[in-house]
C-alpha cells in the first residue's frame, strides 16, 4: 500500500511538471504567438516603452528620420502590424467594409477605395479575394516630411482575385487560379501627433501579375 502511494504521488508531480512547461507554450513550434492587432498599428500599451533600435538597416532603409522623431520606432515590430494589416485591407475591400477600411487609411486613400466599392455595388457585383499566401512584406524604403513619416512596404504575394455578378457568375478574374502580385503600400504617421496607427496612405499598381480583378485599388499612375 505504501508503495501505491509513492508511485501515485511521483505521477503527480510528473503530470505538473509536463503542464508547467507545455501548458505555457502557444503557437507555432511552441514559440508564444505575438497577437497584432492591425486596427491599432504601430500603437503600444500605456506600460510599454519600447528602447531606441540599433540596426545597420535603419540608415540603409532611410528610416533615421523616422528613429529621430520617434526614437522607440521599431522595424520588427513595423513590420508585424504590415504584414496584418495586409490581409485585413484586403479582406475589407473585398466585404466592402467601410468601417474597417477608415481605422486603416488615410482619408485620402479611403476616398479612393470608397469610390471602387460604390462602383462595384452599383453594378451589383461582389469582389471575392483570398491571399493564399504573403510571401514577402519588407521596407523598400522611408522618409520624412516635417513631422510626417512615410515608409514603403514591399509586398509580395499568392493570391486570387474576381469580381462576380448577383447570380454568382464570374465577371472578371478567377477565383480558383493563384496568381503572383508585387506590390508596393505606402504607410503614413504623424510621428508628433496624438495618433500613433500607421495608416495606408497609397499604392502603387503591381508588377508583373495577371490579375484582372485588382484585389487593392492603386492610388497612384
Amino acid at each position: 500500500m505504501f508503495d501505491v502511494m509513492i508511485y501515485a504521488a511521483l505521477a503527480t508531480i510528473v503530470v505538473v511538471v509536463f503542464y508547467s512547461i507545455l501548458g505555457k507554450q502557444t503557437g507555432f513550434g511552441g514559440v508564444p504567438e505575438e497577437k497584432v492587432d492591425p486596427t491599432k498599428f504601430g500603437m503600444e500599451g500605456p506600460k510599454t516603452k519600447l528602447e531606441p533600435e540599433t540596426n545597420p538597416d535603419i540608415d540603409r532603409l532611410g528610416l533615421s528620420g523616422i528613429t529621430r522623431l520617434d526614437p522607440s520606432f521599431s522595424i520588427a515590430h513595423f513590420i508585424n502590424g504590415a504584414t496584418a494589416a495586409y490581409s485585413m485591407i484586403l479582406e475589407a475591400y473585398a466585404s466592402g467594409d467601410r468601417d474597417l477600411l477608415k481605422t486603416l487609411l488615410t482619408t485620402d486613400t479611403y476616398a479612393i477605395y470608397d469610390q471602387a466599392i460604390t462602383a462595384r455595388e452599383a453594378a451589383d457585383q461582389t469582389q471575392v479575394t483570398d491571399l493564399g499566401r504573403l510571401r514577402k512584406a519588407s521596407i523598400k524604403g522611408a522618409r520624412t516630411e516635417n513631422s510626417v513619416g512615410f515608409i514603403q512596404v514591399l509586398y509580395e504575394a499568392d493570391l486570387t482575385s474576381a469580381l462576380m455578378d448577383s447570380d454568382g457568375a464570374v465577371v472578371m478574374g478567377d477565383p480558383d487560379v493563384l496568381s503572383s502580385v508585387s506590390e508596393v503600400w505606402e504607410y503614413k504617421r504623424d510621428l508628433k501627433g496624438s495618433d500613433m496607427n500607421w495608416r495606408l496612405a497609397a499604392v502603387e499598381p503591381s508588377e508583373g501579375d495577371t490579375l484582372e480583378a485588382d484585389p487593392s485599388p492603386d492610388t497612384t499612375v
